[in-house]
């Protein structure tokens, strides 16, 4: 891993990673205020039989709790969507936008072999999507604050979401078993 490269990575990133954790945080922020507010009518409106009970039930979970609200918001298509701004975005475009981000110099400057310079760029992605997925969950956890809710989260859980979210969030990057990738 090369230092000067890291920095120049995240110093070339910081506007972007700061937009996009801000948007995390703010769609976390919402959903347990929805919880709060709105979560008890929608259990009665589900309760009631009007739907089918399979439609309250998302991955084994209760989405009428706090916790469900906050795995939700993890499998929305927004915070997928953001997350995929570093996990696929930057990382696709990771050794051919080097020119454009201003990196290409530093790579060019120093003599960095290439499995150092790929190593300081997966290490830079890992740092964007860590930081993007800290940021949805502490947007849910000051939500439940501000909405007074904050005794039905286990806080335990917290940092296993924050692995399962990066864990899912960073596997575009490697092929699986049935990619066309792997195959050949």
């Amino acid at each position: 891993m090369n230092g000067a490269l890291f920095r120049r990575t995240l110093r070339a990133q910081r506007l972007k990673l700061t937009v996009v954790s801000i948007a995390l945080a703010v769609w976390g922020f919402l959903l347990p205020i929805i919880y709060a507010r709105f979560g008890s009518q929608f259990r009665e409106i589900m309760d009631s039989g009007i739907f089918p009970e399979q439609f309250a039930k998302l991955g084994g979970g209760d989405i009428f709790t706090l916790a469900g609200s906050i795995a939700l918001g993890f499998i929305h298509p927004i915070p997928i969507i953001l997350t995929s701004v570093f996990s696929v975005g930057f990382s696709a475009a990771a050794v051919a936008g080097e020119r454009q981000r201003g990196t290409l110099e530093v790579a060019l400057a120093r003599p960095i072999s290439r499995r150092a310079f790929y190593i300081t760029l997966l290490v830079a992605a890992l740092v964007f999507v860590g930081v993007t997925v800290a940021a949805l969950l502490v947007g849910g956890i000051a939500g439940s604050l501000f909405a007074g809710v904050i005794d039905e989260l286990a806080l335990r859980n917290v940092p296993l979401l924050w692995l399962n979210g990066v864990l899912q969030a960073i596997r575009p990057l490697w092929p699986g078993p049935s990619d066309p990738a792997r195959q050949a």
